[in-house]
Protein backbone atom coordinates (compact mmCIF):
# COMPACT_ATOMS: atom_id res chain seq x y z
CA UNK A 1 0.00 0.00 0.00
CA UNK A 2 2.95 2.57 0.48
CA UNK A 3 4.05 2.38 -2.86
CA UNK A 4 1.51 3.66 -4.50
CA UNK A 5 0.50 6.18 -2.19
CA UNK A 6 4.05 7.28 -2.89
CA UNK A 7 3.54 6.94 -6.57
CA UNK A 8 0.67 9.11 -6.47
CA UNK A 9 2.19 11.73 -4.34
CA UNK A 10 5.29 12.67 -6.48
CA UNK A 11 2.63 12.42 -9.53
CA UNK A 12 1.25 15.19 -7.84
CA UNK A 13 4.14 16.83 -7.43
CA UNK A 14 5.61 16.96 -10.85
CA UNK A 15 2.62 17.40 -12.54
CA UNK A 16 -0.41 20.45 -11.11
CA UNK A 17 -3.67 18.67 -11.00
CA UNK A 18 -5.19 21.71 -12.31
CA UNK A 19 -3.84 25.20 -13.45
CA UNK A 20 -5.61 27.91 -11.80
CA UNK A 21 -7.09 30.78 -15.07
CA UNK A 22 -3.67 32.73 -16.11
CA UNK A 23 -2.89 35.33 -15.09
CA UNK A 24 -4.28 34.76 -12.08
CA UNK A 25 -2.86 32.06 -9.46
CA UNK A 26 -4.40 29.88 -6.88
CA UNK A 27 -3.17 30.30 -3.22
CA UNK A 28 -1.27 27.14 -3.35
CA UNK A 29 0.20 27.80 -6.40
CA UNK A 30 1.72 31.25 -5.04
CA UNK A 31 2.94 28.72 -1.81
CA UNK A 32 4.96 26.55 -4.23
CA UNK A 33 6.49 29.28 -6.18
CA UNK A 34 8.19 30.10 -3.14
CA UNK A 35 7.99 27.39 -0.99
CA UNK A 36 10.11 25.21 -3.04
CA UNK A 37 12.84 27.38 -3.17
CA UNK A 38 12.84 28.22 0.13
CA UNK A 39 12.88 24.42 0.59
CA UNK A 40 15.80 24.17 -1.81
CA UNK A 41 17.92 26.96 -0.34
CA UNK A 42 17.39 25.38 3.54
CA UNK A 43 19.05 22.31 1.91
CA UNK A 44 21.82 24.26 0.18
CA UNK A 45 22.45 25.78 3.50
CA UNK A 46 22.37 22.33 5.33
CA UNK A 47 24.72 20.74 2.68
CA UNK A 48 27.33 23.56 2.27
CA UNK A 49 27.47 25.56 4.90
CA UNK A 50 30.47 27.39 3.04
CA UNK A 51 29.17 27.43 -0.48
CA UNK A 52 25.05 27.92 -0.14
CA UNK A 53 24.33 28.51 -3.37
CA UNK A 54 26.21 25.49 -4.38
CA UNK A 55 27.79 27.01 -7.27
CA UNK A 56 31.39 25.45 -6.93
CA UNK A 57 29.55 22.21 -6.81
CA UNK A 58 29.44 19.75 -10.39
CA UNK A 59 26.10 21.30 -11.37
CA UNK A 60 24.09 23.93 -10.04
CA UNK A 61 21.68 21.89 -8.08
CA UNK A 62 19.62 25.04 -6.42
CA UNK A 63 18.20 26.02 -9.26
CA UNK A 64 15.79 22.63 -10.12
CA UNK A 65 13.47 24.42 -7.93
CA UNK A 66 12.51 27.45 -10.56
CA UNK A 67 12.90 25.15 -13.19
CA UNK A 68 10.48 22.86 -11.84
CA UNK A 69 8.22 25.55 -10.96
CA UNK A 70 8.54 26.92 -14.72
CA UNK A 71 7.51 23.48 -16.36
CA UNK A 72 4.93 23.50 -13.45
CA UNK A 73 3.48 26.70 -14.39
CA UNK A 74 5.16 28.60 -17.05
CA UNK A 75 7.59 31.28 -17.69
CA UNK A 76 6.70 34.46 -15.21
CA UNK A 77 6.17 31.96 -12.02
CA UNK A 78 9.42 30.60 -12.81
CA UNK A 79 11.06 33.72 -12.66
CA UNK A 80 9.77 34.99 -9.47
CA UNK A 81 10.60 31.78 -7.85
CA UNK A 82 14.28 33.05 -9.20
CA UNK A 83 13.87 35.84 -6.67
CA UNK A 84 14.35 33.77 -3.56
CA UNK A 85 17.77 32.88 -4.56
CA UNK A 86 18.87 36.00 -5.68
CA UNK A 87 18.23 36.81 -2.07
CA UNK A 88 20.29 33.79 -0.65
CA UNK A 89 22.69 34.87 -3.05
CA UNK A 90 22.49 38.48 -0.79
CA UNK A 91 22.33 37.24 2.21
CA UNK A 92 24.95 34.75 1.56
CA UNK A 93 27.52 37.80 0.48
CA UNK A 94 26.70 39.56 3.41
CA UNK A 95 28.10 37.00 5.62
CA UNK A 96 30.98 36.41 3.49
CA UNK A 97 30.26 33.12 2.20
CA UNK A 98 30.65 33.73 -1.24
CA UNK A 99 32.30 35.78 -3.76
CA UNK A 100 32.68 39.62 -3.40
CA UNK A 101 31.56 39.77 -7.30
CA UNK A 102 27.67 39.46 -8.54
CA UNK A 103 27.88 36.01 -10.45
CA UNK A 104 26.71 37.22 -13.47
CA UNK A 105 27.05 34.72 -16.11
CA UNK A 106 26.16 31.82 -13.36
CA UNK A 107 22.55 33.60 -12.60
CA UNK A 108 22.01 34.84 -16.48
CA UNK A 109 22.46 31.18 -17.71
CA UNK A 110 20.46 29.96 -15.11
CA UNK A 111 17.36 32.67 -15.81
CA UNK A 112 17.68 31.53 -19.50
CA UNK A 113 16.89 27.65 -18.77
CA UNK A 114 14.31 28.80 -16.09
CA UNK A 115 12.48 30.73 -19.06
CA UNK A 116 13.29 27.87 -21.94
CA UNK A 117 11.37 25.56 -19.48
CA UNK A 118 8.45 28.05 -19.16
CA UNK A 119 7.82 28.05 -22.90
CA UNK A 120 8.56 24.89 -22.58
CA UNK A 121 5.34 24.20 -20.26
CA UNK A 122 3.42 27.31 -21.56
CA UNK A 123 3.70 26.28 -25.36
CA UNK A 124 2.29 22.36 -23.93
CA UNK A 125 -0.20 23.11 -21.92
CA UNK A 126 -1.78 25.78 -24.63
CA UNK A 127 -1.70 22.82 -26.67
CA UNK A 128 -2.59 20.42 -24.46
CA UNK A 129 -5.79 22.58 -23.39
CA UNK A 130 -6.72 22.56 -27.19
CA UNK A 131 -6.78 19.15 -27.71
CA UNK A 132 -8.96 18.36 -24.70
CA UNK A 133 -11.02 21.36 -25.72
CA UNK A 134 -11.11 19.42 -29.72
CA UNK A 135 -11.81 15.59 -27.98
CA UNK A 136 -14.45 17.60 -25.44
CA UNK A 137 -16.75 19.02 -28.33
CA UNK A 138 -16.32 15.62 -30.57
CA UNK A 139 -17.30 13.71 -28.11
CA UNK A 140 -20.23 16.04 -27.39
CA UNK A 141 -20.91 16.34 -30.61
CA UNK A 142 -21.41 12.27 -30.55
CA UNK A 143 -23.40 12.32 -27.69
CA UNK A 144 -25.63 14.56 -29.51
CA UNK A 145 -25.75 12.50 -32.62
CA UNK A 146 -25.81 8.96 -30.37
CA UNK A 147 -29.00 10.62 -28.88
CA UNK A 148 -31.24 11.72 -32.04
CA UNK A 149 -30.53 8.40 -33.47
CA UNK A 150 -32.05 7.02 -30.53
CA UNK A 151 -34.73 9.46 -31.04
CA UNK A 152 -35.85 8.49 -34.46
CA UNK A 153 -35.83 4.92 -33.68
CA UNK A 154 -38.06 5.34 -31.14
CA UNK A 155 -40.26 8.14 -32.85
CA UNK A 156 -40.63 5.37 -36.15
CA UNK A 157 -41.59 2.96 -33.47
CA UNK A 158 -43.78 4.91 -31.72
CA UNK A 159 -45.50 6.41 -34.67
CA UNK A 160 -45.64 2.59 -35.99
CA UNK A 161 -48.06 1.44 -33.15
CA UNK A 162 -49.96 4.60 -32.14
CA UNK A 163 -50.55 6.39 -35.56
CA UNK A 164 -54.01 6.59 -35.75
CA UNK A 165 -54.55 8.81 -32.03
CA UNK A 166 -51.41 10.41 -31.86
CA UNK A 167 -52.12 14.28 -33.28
CA UNK A 168 -48.48 14.55 -35.08
CA UNK A 169 -45.25 12.57 -34.87
CA UNK A 170 -42.47 13.43 -32.04
CA UNK A 171 -40.40 14.64 -34.45
CA UNK A 172 -42.64 17.59 -35.56
CA UNK A 173 -43.35 17.75 -31.58
CA UNK A 174 -39.73 18.34 -31.17
CA UNK A 175 -39.36 20.82 -33.74
CA UNK A 176 -42.05 22.78 -32.55
CA UNK A 177 -40.37 22.38 -28.78
CA UNK A 178 -37.09 23.24 -30.23
CA UNK A 179 -38.90 26.49 -31.65
CA UNK A 180 -39.96 27.60 -28.44
CA UNK A 181 -36.87 26.95 -26.53
CA UNK A 182 -34.90 29.21 -29.11
CA UNK A 183 -37.17 32.30 -28.54
CA UNK A 184 -35.55 35.02 -26.47
CA UNK A 185 -36.67 34.90 -22.69
CA UNK A 186 -36.22 36.86 -19.42
CA UNK A 187 -32.78 36.37 -18.00
CA UNK A 188 -34.76 35.02 -14.95
CA UNK A 189 -36.06 32.25 -17.07
CA UNK A 190 -33.59 29.14 -16.94
CA UNK A 191 -35.89 26.70 -18.91
CA UNK A 192 -37.98 28.97 -21.98
CA UNK A 193 -41.47 26.35 -22.77
CA UNK A 194 -40.79 24.23 -19.44
CA UNK A 195 -45.10 23.69 -19.27
CA UNK A 196 -44.72 22.69 -23.29
CA UNK A 197 -41.91 20.03 -22.19
CA UNK A 198 -44.12 18.73 -19.75
CA UNK A 199 -47.27 18.76 -22.39
CA UNK A 200 -45.31 16.81 -24.73
CA UNK A 201 -44.31 13.89 -22.22
CA UNK A 202 -47.16 13.88 -20.66
CA UNK A 203 -48.66 12.61 -24.43
CA UNK A 204 -45.46 10.41 -25.93
CA UNK A 205 -44.91 9.03 -21.68
CA UNK A 206 -48.50 9.26 -20.43
CA UNK A 207 -47.17 11.30 -17.33
CA UNK A 208 -49.69 11.66 -14.96
CA UNK A 209 -48.06 13.76 -12.29
CA UNK A 210 -44.85 15.63 -12.41
CA UNK A 211 -42.51 18.42 -11.70
CA UNK A 212 -39.96 20.41 -13.36
CA UNK A 213 -37.10 21.20 -10.95
CA UNK A 214 -34.10 23.73 -11.74
CA UNK A 215 -30.29 23.15 -10.14
CA UNK A 216 -28.67 25.83 -8.41
CA UNK A 217 -24.55 25.49 -8.86
CA UNK A 218 -25.29 22.92 -11.48
CA UNK A 219 -20.83 23.13 -12.02
CA UNK A 220 -19.78 23.45 -8.89
CA UNK A 221 -22.35 21.66 -5.82
CA UNK A 222 -25.53 21.03 -7.60
CA UNK A 223 -28.84 21.16 -5.21
CA UNK A 224 -32.70 21.26 -5.88
CA UNK A 225 -33.83 24.70 -6.72
CA UNK A 226 -37.35 25.66 -7.70
CA UNK A 227 -40.15 24.15 -9.45
CA UNK A 228 -40.41 25.55 -12.85
CA UNK A 229 -43.54 23.61 -14.10
CA UNK A 230 -46.00 20.66 -12.83
CA UNK A 231 -48.39 18.83 -14.56
CA UNK A 232 -50.98 16.92 -12.34
CA UNK A 233 -51.11 17.07 -8.66
CA UNK A 234 -47.06 15.67 -7.54
CA UNK A 235 -45.29 15.68 -4.12
CA UNK A 236 -42.99 17.77 -3.05
CA UNK A 237 -39.36 16.71 -3.45
CA UNK A 238 -37.00 16.71 -0.37
CA UNK A 239 -33.53 17.27 -0.97
CA UNK A 240 -32.62 13.82 0.26
CA UNK A 241 -33.96 11.47 -1.48
CA UNK A 242 -32.35 8.66 -2.37
CA UNK A 243 -33.55 8.74 -6.28
CA UNK A 244 -32.54 12.58 -6.22
CA UNK A 245 -29.30 12.20 -4.88
CA UNK A 246 -28.58 9.10 -7.38
CA UNK A 247 -29.59 11.40 -10.68
CA UNK A 248 -27.57 13.90 -9.60
CA UNK A 249 -24.50 11.42 -8.71
CA UNK A 250 -24.64 9.41 -12.04
CA UNK A 251 -26.46 12.20 -14.39
CA UNK A 252 -28.67 9.18 -15.31
CA UNK A 253 -32.00 8.52 -15.05
CA UNK A 254 -33.15 7.01 -11.97
CA UNK A 255 -36.62 4.93 -11.16
CA UNK A 256 -38.06 3.03 -7.93
CA UNK A 257 -37.82 -0.39 -9.76
CA UNK A 258 -34.00 -0.09 -10.26
CA UNK A 259 -31.84 -2.82 -9.31
CA UNK A 260 -29.67 -0.54 -6.90
CA UNK A 261 -32.30 1.79 -5.66
CA UNK A 262 -34.61 0.55 -2.81
CA UNK A 263 -36.86 3.09 -0.68
CA UNK A 264 -39.15 2.97 2.16
CA UNK A 265 -40.64 6.54 1.46
CA UNK A 266 -44.51 6.52 0.58
CA UNK A 267 -43.90 9.34 -0.74
CA UNK A 268 -40.74 9.06 -3.04
CA UNK A 269 -41.01 9.45 -6.33
CA UNK A 270 -41.20 7.04 -8.74
CA UNK A 271 -38.85 8.33 -11.30
CA UNK A 272 -35.68 11.07 -11.30
CA UNK A 273 -34.64 12.33 -14.67
CA UNK A 274 -31.97 14.78 -14.86
CA UNK A 275 -31.84 17.59 -17.73
CA UNK A 276 -28.03 16.65 -19.20
CA UNK A 277 -26.45 18.84 -21.98
CA UNK A 278 -24.39 17.53 -24.04
CA UNK A 279 -21.47 19.09 -22.14
CA UNK A 280 -22.92 16.83 -19.11
CA UNK A 281 -23.91 19.98 -17.26
CA UNK A 282 -27.22 19.22 -14.88
CA UNK A 283 -29.81 22.25 -16.09
CA UNK A 284 -32.67 20.91 -14.23
CA UNK A 285 -34.25 17.65 -12.84
CA UNK A 286 -37.72 16.32 -13.60
CA UNK A 287 -39.42 14.51 -10.70
CA UNK A 288 -42.84 11.92 -11.75
CA UNK A 289 -44.96 11.05 -8.61
CA UNK A 290 -48.01 9.33 -10.80
CA UNK A 291 -47.51 6.97 -13.90
CA UNK A 292 -49.66 4.72 -15.21
CA UNK A 293 -48.03 1.02 -14.56
CA UNK A 294 -48.00 -0.08 -17.44
CA UNK A 295 -46.28 2.88 -18.79
CA UNK A 296 -43.19 2.47 -16.76
CA UNK A 297 -41.41 0.55 -19.42
CA UNK A 298 -37.47 0.53 -20.57
CA UNK A 299 -39.11 2.04 -24.21
CA UNK A 300 -40.98 4.93 -22.06
CA UNK A 301 -38.02 6.04 -19.76
CA UNK A 302 -35.52 5.55 -22.89
CA UNK A 303 -37.74 7.76 -24.50
CA UNK A 304 -38.15 10.77 -21.48
CA UNK A 305 -34.30 10.09 -21.22
CA UNK A 306 -33.34 11.43 -24.63
CA UNK A 307 -36.52 14.15 -24.42
CA UNK A 308 -35.26 15.42 -21.77
CA UNK A 309 -31.46 15.71 -23.36
CA UNK A 310 -32.81 17.02 -26.70
CA UNK A 311 -34.52 19.70 -24.95
CA UNK A 312 -31.50 20.39 -22.28
CA UNK A 313 -29.44 21.00 -25.54
CA UNK A 314 -31.83 23.42 -27.25
CA UNK A 315 -31.67 25.85 -24.68
CA UNK A 316 -28.33 25.55 -23.76
CA UNK A 317 -27.47 27.12 -27.10
CA UNK A 318 -30.45 27.96 -27.75
CA UNK A 319 -30.92 31.72 -27.34
CA UNK A 320 -27.44 32.33 -29.48
CA UNK A 321 -29.09 29.61 -31.99
CA UNK A 322 -31.92 32.22 -32.28
CA UNK A 323 -29.94 35.49 -33.18
CA UNK A 324 -27.70 33.44 -36.13
CA UNK A 325 -31.02 32.27 -37.34
CA UNK A 326 -32.53 35.85 -37.42
CA UNK A 327 -29.63 36.76 -38.66
CA UNK A 328 -29.46 34.32 -41.34
CA UNK A 329 -33.04 33.54 -42.57
CA UNK A 330 -33.07 29.80 -43.99
CA UNK A 331 -30.16 28.63 -41.92
CA UNK A 332 -30.79 24.45 -40.83
CA UNK A 333 -30.39 24.77 -37.35
CA UNK A 334 -28.25 22.08 -36.91
CA UNK A 335 -25.90 24.27 -38.67
CA UNK A 336 -26.46 27.47 -37.03
CA UNK A 337 -26.07 25.02 -33.40
CA UNK A 338 -22.25 24.30 -34.62
CA UNK A 339 -21.63 27.50 -36.09
CA UNK A 340 -22.19 29.30 -32.46
CA UNK A 341 -19.83 26.16 -30.63
CA UNK A 342 -17.88 27.04 -33.17
CA UNK A 343 -17.59 30.63 -32.54
CA UNK A 344 -17.47 29.79 -28.52
CA UNK A 345 -14.72 27.66 -28.49
CA UNK A 346 -12.74 30.23 -30.95
CA UNK A 347 -13.08 33.05 -28.56
CA UNK A 348 -12.78 30.61 -25.02
CA UNK A 349 -9.33 28.62 -26.35
CA UNK A 350 -8.70 29.88 -29.68
CA UNK A 351 -9.66 26.92 -31.43
CA UNK A 352 -10.18 28.70 -35.28
CA UNK A 353 -12.75 26.96 -37.89
CA UNK A 354 -13.03 28.13 -41.40
CA UNK A 355 -16.33 28.49 -43.47
CA UNK A 356 -15.97 27.99 -47.51
CA UNK A 357 -18.88 29.44 -49.61
CA UNK A 358 -18.80 28.29 -53.28
CA UNK A 359 -21.32 30.20 -55.14
CA UNK A 360 -21.81 28.37 -58.41
CA UNK A 361 -22.15 31.07 -61.31
CA UNK A 362 -21.89 28.14 -64.41
CA UNK A 363 -24.72 26.42 -66.42
CA UNK A 364 -23.29 23.32 -64.49
CA UNK A 365 -23.89 25.11 -61.41
CA UNK A 366 -27.00 23.05 -60.53
CA UNK A 367 -25.40 19.60 -61.07
CA UNK A 368 -22.77 20.55 -59.61
CA UNK A 369 -24.14 21.42 -56.08
CA UNK A 370 -26.17 18.46 -56.06
CA UNK A 371 -22.90 16.27 -56.51
CA UNK A 372 -20.98 18.40 -54.49
CA UNK A 373 -22.93 17.66 -51.21
CA UNK A 374 -22.21 13.86 -51.13
CA UNK A 375 -18.41 14.45 -51.14
CA UNK A 376 -17.56 15.92 -47.25
CA UNK A 377 -14.79 15.39 -44.24
CA UNK A 378 -15.63 14.00 -41.32
CA UNK A 379 -16.55 16.68 -39.31
CA UNK A 380 -17.65 19.25 -41.65
CA UNK A 381 -21.26 20.39 -42.02
CA UNK A 382 -22.85 21.69 -45.28
CA UNK A 383 -25.72 24.39 -46.25
CA UNK A 384 -27.01 23.93 -49.74
CA UNK A 385 -28.36 27.30 -50.59
CA UNK A 386 -28.80 30.21 -53.01
CA UNK A 387 -26.74 32.94 -52.83
CA UNK A 388 -28.19 36.09 -54.89
CA UNK A 389 -30.24 33.76 -57.17
CA UNK A 390 -26.91 31.34 -57.81
CA UNK A 391 -26.81 27.71 -56.16
CA UNK A 392 -24.20 27.98 -53.62
CA UNK A 393 -23.15 25.67 -50.91
CA UNK A 394 -21.34 26.66 -47.14
CA UNK A 395 -18.86 24.32 -45.32
CA UNK A 396 -18.52 24.75 -41.95
CA UNK A 397 -14.86 23.16 -41.13
CA UNK A 398 -14.70 22.69 -37.21
CA UNK A 399 -10.87 22.92 -36.07
CA UNK A 400 -9.91 23.42 -39.58
CA UNK A 401 -6.05 25.34 -40.16
CA UNK A 402 -4.87 27.34 -42.91
CA UNK A 403 -3.43 24.80 -44.44
CA UNK A 404 -6.46 22.48 -44.01
CA UNK A 405 -8.55 24.65 -45.74
CA UNK A 406 -6.29 25.36 -48.30
CA UNK A 407 -6.19 21.50 -48.89
CA UNK A 408 -10.22 21.40 -49.15
CA UNK A 409 -9.87 24.23 -51.55
CA UNK A 410 -7.62 21.85 -53.51
CA UNK A 411 -9.05 18.35 -52.89
CA UNK A 412 -12.37 20.44 -54.40
CA UNK A 413 -10.61 21.60 -57.27
CA UNK A 414 -9.20 18.21 -58.09
CA UNK A 415 -12.44 16.85 -57.53
CA UNK A 416 -13.85 19.10 -60.48
CA UNK A 417 -11.53 18.44 -62.65
CA UNK A 418 -11.97 14.50 -62.23
CA UNK A 419 -15.76 14.47 -62.12
CA UNK A 420 -16.79 17.79 -64.87
CA UNK A 421 -13.61 18.19 -66.48
CA UNK A 422 -12.69 21.80 -65.25
CA UNK A 423 -10.91 23.94 -62.66
CA UNK A 424 -12.94 26.29 -60.41
CA UNK A 425 -12.01 29.17 -63.01
CA UNK A 426 -13.08 27.33 -65.66
CA UNK A 427 -16.40 26.38 -64.04
CA UNK A 428 -17.42 29.57 -62.53
CA UNK A 429 -17.12 28.72 -59.11
CA UNK A 430 -16.68 31.98 -56.53
CA UNK A 431 -15.08 31.07 -53.45
CA UNK A 432 -14.96 33.03 -50.15
CA UNK A 433 -13.14 31.99 -47.22
CA UNK A 434 -14.20 32.94 -43.25
CA UNK A 435 -11.40 32.83 -40.51
CA UNK A 436 -13.23 32.63 -37.31
CA UNK A 437 -10.01 33.92 -35.64
CA UNK A 438 -9.97 37.21 -38.30
CA UNK A 439 -13.68 38.14 -38.27
CA UNK A 440 -17.28 37.49 -36.82
CA UNK A 441 -18.31 33.98 -39.14
CA UNK A 442 -22.30 35.67 -39.04
CA UNK A 443 -21.71 39.37 -39.75
CA UNK A 444 -19.66 37.93 -42.44
CA UNK A 445 -21.88 35.61 -43.30
CA UNK A 446 -24.73 38.61 -43.58
CA UNK A 447 -22.85 40.61 -45.34
CA UNK A 448 -22.17 37.17 -47.96
CA UNK A 449 -26.35 36.95 -48.44
CA UNK A 450 -26.68 40.67 -48.47
CA UNK A 451 -28.60 41.51 -51.91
Amino acid sequence: MGAPSSTSWLKKLISPHRLAPDPVLARDQWLEIFLIPLIGIAVGWWISADDPMLAQSHFPWLWFAPILIALRYGVSPGLLSSIPLIINWLIANAMGRVEDAFAFRFFFGAGVLVMVCGEFSDVWRDRNARMEETYLYVTERLSRLTKRHLLLNLSHDRLEQEMLIRPGSLRDALARLRGMAMQPTPQDDPMPAANSLLQLLSQYVNLESATLYAIKNPDTDPQLGPALAVIGDPLPLLPGNVLFQKALETRALVHIAGEDISSSDPDSPLVVAPLVAGNDTILGVLVVTRIPFFSLTVENLQMMSVILAYYADNIRIGPDTYKVQQALPGIPALFAEELVRMSRLNHSVGLSSHLVIMTFEGALGAEITAEFVRVKRGLDLYWQTHIRGQPAVVVLMPFASDSAKEGFIQRIDDWLQLRFHGDIQSLQVRLHTIDFALEDPVQALTTQFAP
